[in-house]
């Protein structure tokens, strides 16, 4: 058995390049195990998608549990398909926490719609994300789309006003997170300001320059997944938060260049 510190990543597989092969991706830049699991196989594209593919969430919160009872140093969670799929992930929060470590770090990244506008997770399964996952202390990385949907608020206004987004961090913390990391990838500001947000602290902005043209395929999986690899080796939020924007930045540009 591998003596590295485990990452367990509970996320959708894309064969387009997102999901659990750029959580891998991000999770290779540190000195850390993936411990990977699938909640749907997912068929699509940047045109749309196909078909979700979702697993039964009894399956893989069992497959789950199996894994991580080893021992994490943190989890990261993806796609969940279903109001079904985050009660379970809501679970093994729960069980971590009590069976692990109290402050095990959990990174959540809210993927409610594919970048081609198609829905993985519809009203109902949004409502349990903020009802019954967000409140167990963890680390959440909406980018704007999502933070405007989980916070009821007008996108626009969260697109041009910076303060709108520190007051939308502040609600999804009075939700019952740990931390709101807000990128603002979304947002008409050049450079890029992306927001962290921790209870009882002020906000920190964190600027990179945006890539005119820029397109990578999951790049809020491997923003999230990095981020959860440096929580899980000690790093303090805002710079696994800055690390974590540096290497998507990277990506991207790595991208446009081919």
């Amino acid at each position: 058995m591998s003596a590295l510190p485990r990452v367990l990543v509970i996320a959708g597989r894309d064969p387009s390049g997102a999901g659990l092969d750029a959580d891998r991706d991000a999770l290779a830049e540190h000195a850390l195990e993936f411990i990977g699991v699938e909640t749907a196989r997912t068929d699509q594209d940047d045109r749309g998608v196909r078909a979700i593919g979702a697993r039964d969430p009894a399956v893989w919160f069992a497959e789950t549990r199996e894994r991580a009872d080893a021992g994490v140093a943190a989890v990261k969670f993806g796609l969940l398909p279903g109001r079904a799929h985050v009660t379970r992930a809501a679970q093994l929060v729960v069980h971590l926490r009590r069976t692990a470590r109290a402050d095990l770090p959990v990174v959540l990244d809210p993927v409610l719609a594919a970048s081609s506008g198609s829905r993985f997770l519809d009203a109902d399964g949004v409502e349990a994300l903020r009802g019954e996952l967000l409140g167990l202390d963890l680390v959440v990385t909406p980018n704007l789309p999502e933070a405007a949907e989980l916070a009821r608020v007008p996108l626009a206004e969260l697109a041009r006003d910076l303060a709108a987004r520190v007051e939308v961090a502040r609600l999804l913390l009075g939700l019952g997170a740990r931390a709101v990391v807000l990128k603002g990838g979304h947002g008409a500001e050049d450079p890029v300001r992306d927001l962290v947000l921790a209870a009882g602290a002020g906000p920190v902005w964190l600027t990179h320059p945006r890539t005119p043209g820029g397109k990578l395929r999951g790049s809020g999986c491997r923003f999230a997944s990095h981020l959860a690899g440096s929580l899980g080796l000690g790093r303090p939020l805002a710079e696994a938060a800055r690390a974590a924007g540096e290497f998507v930045a990277a990506r991207i540009a790595a991208e446009r260049a081919t």
